[in-house]
């Protein structure tokens, strides 16, 4: 398969430092704006601006010379904000008509009914839910996990029909799968467990706070899985690079559910990039171009990326895991240690990202920086990326006492006594058994 040369590629989302990151490695020159600009995004990137509530970095992205461009969550809440966009640049990826579809779960509901995974089940925010059921009331324009609740925590407002859905809950193990569209075929590249609500990283309730890759999927879940992908790309007419998030209940039947599709580069596309050392861009660029193209180019896009895939597979693949730091207080940061260099951007798996500048304030609740940890197999993996967070920890708050200890945080990340009790190792509840991944 042809894939493109160096060229500039813009990329536009509330954090893009990873996606930028991956654009150098498929060998675009990434040309981005979001909403920190931080340290490490401008060693690797053109930033055009930081975005804000205004709408003038809009306006300065319109007035560049037309080029490609990619979104990265949560722009695709925003499709008039696409539209204006693809008046100006070639969007390589999903623009309104996908995206109305992708991001309705009663479309997901009707589409996915009687298929081996189907959605949660949805319903209209003001419906009387049985009462020895959890629902959640979710908002339709979600992202990262923010504005989730469980749904006795609140009463009915007659605005919140236009604005949120109750979703039912799922006890199980969160997980993300990633996949690429090309045309009528879809490829499952691998799956991930999803930190949520995690204390170890200062998250509360459902915020998304990172993930670790899963080095094998067990057989009967790929066809199952596979065939999600396949429905949901074609029912959706999605292109390129997307997510699927996903509830694994072990005891339970049916054991998968969907929750919600990201129609774009995820977080965690990132962490199959180096666990694969595949550039996972230049296949969503090539994915995107065969959609314009005929069918035999996209079937063998696709073939050629199975092939690759299986061949990763057959060897030893290094678990690779994220964890995106919060502030548990309101604080500013001080010079966290990181180097500029070329191995950082290429294929090392680097130990701290999305780095501020020294001297920002960090309002509690919201992201620091993102940590990494790997290892040969989970428990590796998670020690490393509990020692990250010590020295994080340590370095943002010197103040503090040190009170845990690496195998603390790492139980923190992953509960021994629930791993203890489901068939793959590394997997962990997303009801507050423990009390120590989801705050109720």
């Amino acid at each position: 398969m042809n894939f493109p040369g160096s060229s500039s590629l813009l990329i536009v989302g509330a954090s893009t430092r990873a996606a930028a990151c991956s654009a150098v490695r498929a060998g675009f020159q990434p040309v981005c704006a979001d909403q920190f600009a931080d340290r490490d995004l401008r060693a690797v990137s053109e930033v055009v601006i930081k975005i804000d509530e205004h709408c003038h970095w809009l306006e300065e992205i319109l007035k560049r010379e037309p080029q490609n461009w990619i979104y990265t969550g949560a722009l695709e809440n925003r499709p008039e904000v696409i539209n204006a966009i693809n008046q100006r640049h070639t969007l390589l990826g999903n623009a309104e008509e996908s995206l109305k579809k992708v991001r309705d779960p009663f479309f997901l509901q009707d589409l996915l009914v009687d298929q081996p995974i189907a959605i949660s089940p949805c319903l209209p925010v003001d419906t009387q839910t049985p009462p020895r059921e959890l629902w959640l009331r979710k908002p339709r324009l979600s992202a990262a996990g923010q504005g989730i609740s469980f749904a006795d925590a609140h009463t009915t407002d007659p605005t919140d029909s236009a604005q949120y859905y109750l979703q039912q809950f799922q006890p199980g193990i969160p997980l993300s799968a990633l996949y690429l569209a090309c045309d009528d075929c879809c490829v499952l590249i691998g799956t991930a467990v999803q930190f949520i609500g995690n204390r170890a990283l200062h998250a509360t309730g459902f915020q998304f706070c990172g993930g670790m890759t899963l080095p094998s999927m067990p057989p009967e879940w790929r066809h199952a899985l596979g065939k999600l992908g396949h429905n949901i790309a074609r029912g959706c007419h999605l292109r390129g690079l997307f997510g699927c998030d996903l509830i694994w209940n072990p005891d339970g039947q049916p054991g998968l559910w969907l929750t919600e599709v990201n129609p774009r580069y995820t977080a965690l596309t990132e962490l199959f990039e180096l666990q694969y050392c595949l550039p996972l861009l230049r296949w969503h660029f090539a994915a995107c171009r065969s959609c314009d193209a005929s069918s035999a180019v996209a079937g063998t896009l696709a073939d050629e990326l199975i092939q690759l895939l299986k061949t990763k597979e057959k060897r030893t693949l290094s678990t690779v895991s994220k964890g995106i730091l919060y502030a548990p207080t309101d604080l500013t940061t001080p010079d966290l240690p990181w180097e500029s260099s070329p191995g950082q951007v290429a294929w090392q798996i680097p130990t701290i990202a999305d780095v501020p500048d020294r001297g920002t304030r960090i309002p509690a609740g919201t992201p620091v920086c993102t940590l990494y940890g790997t290892g040969d197999d989970q428990g590796e993996c998670l020690l490393s990326l509990a020692d990250q967070i010590l020295r994080c920890q340590g370095q943002i708050q010197p103040e503090l006492p040190r009170d845990l200890s690496r195998n603390e945080v790492r139980n923190m990340l992953w509960p021994r006594k629930e791993s203890e009790k489901l068939n793959f190792s590394g997997f962990f509840s997303s009801r507050n058994v423990s009390g120590s991944f989801l705050e109720d």
